[in-house]
């Protein structure tokens, strides 16, 4: 299904459409007219799935520039945040919107500036914590609230902060909610902050049968002999190395 479609305004079609984006994907398609309409929503979705733009199209369009901040998107880590700050900046591309980013470890004082003149904050739990207890923040306005891959901000342990958050929203917003998983404490948020919200599901590109996963319990000190030797011994093409820590990279 194309964007146009989906009833999206003009200028944001055109914004994907330079992006070389014109057809939905499955999330997007069954998300988009749900949160159009102002339901609350989950969405369950893998990376990769178009999730962003599921949550970041509609969001877009209910954004009036220059009416204070009204769309806050929280990631688990600095690197989401950024990636959705960078993807809605190119969706809003033509709506004159400005976007704060906001997380840990750099300093608090740019963040202020930008929360000031911002209409869209993407940030991590525990720096948004922190803005709102130094009442940098000010999410009186915000009509749309978006919680991204959700349950690893569980496994994270920022449940506590996330619940922080959505208390000092207005009564009257509306929740998405986006992860691979439905856990216990999603549950539990889903039943306190949303409002009859309805569940929209994506199709896994990759199934279960077709994947094969093993791992190796090593010394620290091993690790790296033993990944050039998987490297040189598994002659299967390209390959992804994911690492804990910049310096490991």
């Amino acid at each position: 299904m194309k964007f146009e479609e989906l009833n999206v305004r003009p200028e944001i079609v055109k914004a994907l459409t330079e992006l070389g984006i014109t057809d939905a994907t499955q999330i997007q398609e069954k998300a988009i007219p749900i949160i159009k309409e102002g339901s609350d929503l989950i969405g369950i979705s893998k990376t990769g799935s178009g999730k962003t733009a599921a949550f970041g199209v509609p969001m877009l369009e209910k954004i009036i520039p220059g009416k204070g901040l009204q769309g806050v998107v929280l990631a688990p880590t600095r690197e989401l945040a950024v990636q959705i700050s960078h993807e809605l900046a190119k969706f809003g591309k033509y709506l004159k919107l400005r976007i704060a980013t906001v997380y840990g470890g750099v300093s608090l004082e740019p963040q202020v500036q930008e929360l000031a003149r911002a209409e869209i904050m993407v940030g991590t739990p525990g720096r948004v914590l922190d803005h709102l207890n130094r009442r940098t923040l000010d999410v009186t306005k915000v009509h749309t609230f978006v919680l991204d891959e959700a349950d690893k901000m569980v496994d994270m342990g920022f449940i506590e902060d996330v619940e922080i958050v959505l208390k000092a929203a207005p009564r009257e917003r509306q929740i998405l909610l986006f992860g691979a998983t439905i856990s216990t404490e999603i549950e539990n948020l889903k039943r306190r902050y949303m409002l009859e919200p309805q569940t929209v599901e994506a199709e896994q590109y990759v199934t279960e049968d077709l994947l094969k996963q093993y791992y190796y319990t090593v010394d620290y000190r091993q690790k790296f002999s033993l990944l050039v030797h998987l490297l040189k011994s598994e002659n299967r093409g390209r390959a992804i190395i994911f690492c804990s820590a910049r310096s490991t990279v």
